[in-house]
């Protein structure tokens, strides 16, 4: 069957998977309905670039990337308020670690994982000091929904460096343009990892922000696939 979102929140332009089976399409309106349950940053941060995507749109990537995540251990760098961890722990693995610089939104997430009783395991740190060597041992698969680079620049490369140091797995969601797609195809080559783009998306951002003057900002991003080759 065909794709079918209800009340769809994005546009999808293009992808690799538009064929879901009724379970799918099921699974997609459990985990996004859940996902709706979780508050999105009640005061974001501008200069952390915080905003949410919509709850059907995570979903989608969770169903078209199951295979990616079902069972492994993941870390979600940038975790903000859990949207992605605690879904990903409820429905798809048993082993996940949420990362992020904002102690309020960690809080929030361990908050709503308590009364769902979902075990999460959390690290408050920046980015940039995040000591991830080692991790390839305890983590497979890396997911994450970094900063832009808008207000600090190049952040989000620094993200998927981090990244790559430790995930033989990575699911990272970028904006949509030739600069960034280049550099990120020019990472993975250069770390022994082959780079895909699996679907590119576009969805209204609603006002969240002091210098947001429009009722909406349409946002293009790209949903990118990162596996480790074996060489």
């Amino acid at each position: 069957m065909e794709l079918n979102l209800v009340n769809k929140n994005f546009k999808i332009l293009s992808s690799q998977e538009l064929r879901w089976t009724v379970e799918k399409q099921r699974k997609l309106e459990q985990i996004s309905n859940f996902i709706s349950t979780i508050q999105e940053f009640q005061y974001p941060k501008v200069i952390l670039e915080q905003y949410s995507l919509p709850s059907d749109l995570i979903a989608f990537i969770f169903i078209s990337q199951w295979k990616y995540l079902e069972n492994k251990s993941i870390v979600d760098l940038g975790c903000g308020t859990g949207r992605f961890t605690l879904p990903l722990r409820k429905y798809i693995t048993k082993k996940v670690l949420g990362v992020d610089i904002d102690e309020i939104s960690v809080k929030h997430m361990l908050q709503v994982a308590h009364k769902e009783k979902l075990e999460v395991d959390s690290l408050v740190t920046s980015i940039e000091f995040l000591e991830a060597f080692n991790w390839g041992k305890k983590f497979q698969t890396c997911i994450m929904n970094p900063p832009f680079g808008t207000k600090r620049r190049k952040i989000d490369f620094i993200f998927l460096i981090k990244a790559m140091t430790f995930a033989s797995t990575i699911i990272s969601i970028h904006k949509s343009n030739f600069r960034t797609r280049k550099r990120i195809f020019q990472m993975g080559g250069n770390n022994n990892m082959d780079v895909s783009i699996v679907s590119t998306v576009e969805f209204s951002l609603l006002p969240s922000m002091i210098f947001h003057h429009k009722e909406k900002h349409i946002v293009r991003i790209d949903i990118f696939r990162i596996l480790k080759t074996n060489v």
